[in-house]
């Protein structure tokens, strides 16, 4: 996990909740400009019918999972990893039971394939996940045999950055930082639509790319929503301010607040990028040195 970036209590605050994880799940399909559901056009990219032993790393409640239904081999087996176990175990192994898949859950870190021998999945997939453990890459490669197939799906380094950027105006009228990077940003930056294909590269010599344009358009009578939102993502959102007192955390919050409800009622809409990306990597290469 990249720690430097997000601690595991920090991840666990924010994705331990799973009506918060299905209430912005649904705040984003309603407010995208783009209706298309990408977990299956990443299926449509790619044949995954004669796997049959699946690994989905950061699988969360089953998000990806749900969506492979029918699209992998009658018999397959699939493991889900993720640090947060709970209800997130839960629903996982209950999402595989109802597609009639057996299924295990490891309540663990993404690390835990360091460990994990040569060749031992066919099909890897890390949705919305990657970003946490870029480090891995060369053992996720390790572990996929000859055939398999990594399937990534990760966000653009400018997703979210109207948000980002009225939160950054916030923070230097109350209280100047000296980095103005803030964090969410830079896990946005750890695997990217952008850098993804180069950081994938050195391990894969097949490697299928694809973006997936998208928007949050949210009118003025939609601000809360889109607060909502912020609110359930706050322990990313504002890790930056998280060690000021509470009178000056409180008061920035509110200046940010009221200056995107400001932001909103000022223009028709409100238009947030919600750029994505899907990469499919294939053949990995052996890495004699690692």
């Amino acid at each position: 996990m990249n720690i430097n970036i997000y601690t595991l209590d920090e991840i666990s605050k924010t994705y331990e909740n799973i009506e918060d994880h299905l209430s912005t799940r649904q705040i984003i399909r309603k407010f995208s400009q783009n209706k298309n559901d990408i977990r299956l056009l990443s299926l449509e990219l790619c044949n995954l019918s004669h796997y049959n032993n699946i690994l989905d790393l950061g699988c969360g409640y089953g998000f990806f999972t749900e969506a492979l239904s029918n699209r992998i081999a009658s018999d397959a087996h699939i493991t889900g990893v993720d640090v947060i176990g709970g209800e997130n175990k839960r629903m996982f192994l209950s999402t595989c039971a109802q597609s009639g898949y057996n299924a295990q859950f490891i309540e663990d870190s993404a690390h835990i394939i360091c460990n994990i021998p040569d060749k031992t999945y066919d099909c890897i997939i890390a949705s919305y996940s990657l970003y946490f453990f870029p480090d891995l890459i060369n053992h996720i490669a390790r572990i996929l045999t000859k055939d398999g197939t990594f399937l990534a799906l990760t966000h653009s380094e400018l997703t979210l950055s109207q948000i980002t950027s009225i939160f950054i105006e916030s923070i230097r009228h109350i209280v100047p930082l000296s980095d103005s990077s803030l964090h969410i940003a830079k896990l946005f930056k750890s695997f990217s639509a952008e850098n993804g294909f180069v950081q994938l590269q050195p391990y894969f010599d097949y490697i299928m790319y694809l973006r997936y344009p998208n928007n949050l358009i949210f009118k003025s009578s939609d601000i809360d929503h889109c607060i909502s939102y912020i609110h359930k993502k706050q322990y990313l959102f504002f890790k930056d301010i998280a060690l000021l007192d509470s009178d000056e955390h409180d008061a920035l919050i509110n200046d940010f607040y009221n200056r995107l409800r400001w932001h909103v009622s000022s223009y028709k809409d409100f238009i947030v990028n919600k750029d994505d990306a899907i990469f499919i990597a294939r053949n990995p290469v052996k890495q004699i040195n690692e």
